[in-house]
């Protein structure tokens, strides 16, 4: 399948599962997993930094009009839209320029792929309930649910992520 009709299936797929589906689970009666932000864990790297930032807006914005929210899904998806190569070298431990073109693959060592996705869920995660919340006095209530909503959210994208690991071309 050609990549361009891949990404564009798996964005419109992970909007789609996560309004519709995960958006009416609410584990404890506010826990929510959002599945969303795999789409920009497993799109490829290219170097071309504008297009995942545009993605990422893409990706916020249309959650943000189906579900009717303010923006706050904009901001976090844009953020680590932005944040994601960075995220990368940090995890994988290379320069830019030396990233692989899929991280999610089977080559990617397991340590360095579970930092790169914990660093992308717990950031959105806790860019989403600050914007949310938007107040300095909930600081726990918007750490609290950042850690569990995290711990949720990889538990649920753990297994769809290694269904979609790759081997590197």
């Amino acid at each position: 399948m050609n990549k361009t009709i891949k990404y564009i299936f798996q964005f419109v797929l992970l909007i789609l599962i996560q309004v519709f589906v995960l958006n009416n689970i609410n584990l404890f009666g506010y826990l929510n997993p959002y599945v969303y932000i795999l789409f920009l864990i497993s799109y490829q790297f290219n170097n071309n930094l504008s297009e995942t930032i545009f993605l990422g807006f893409l990706l916020g914005i249309s959650l943000d009009l189906i579900s009717q929210s303010a923006g706050a899904h904009t901001i976090a998806c844009l953020t680590i839209g932005f944040l994601r190569p960075y995220f990368a070298m940090f995890s994988l431990r290379l320069k830019l320029s030396e990233l692989p073109k899929n991280l999610v693959s089977k080559e990617t060592r397991l340590l360095n792929k579970i930092g790169f996705l914990f660093l992308m869920v717990f950031i959105h995660h806790f860019i989403l309930f600050f914007i949310i919340f938007l107040d300095l006095k909930s600081i726990f209530l918007i750490l609290k649910n950042t850690f569990l909503t995290s711990l949720f959210s990889l538990i649920v994208i753990w297994p769809i992520l290694t269904l979609l690991e790759t081997k590197n071309d």
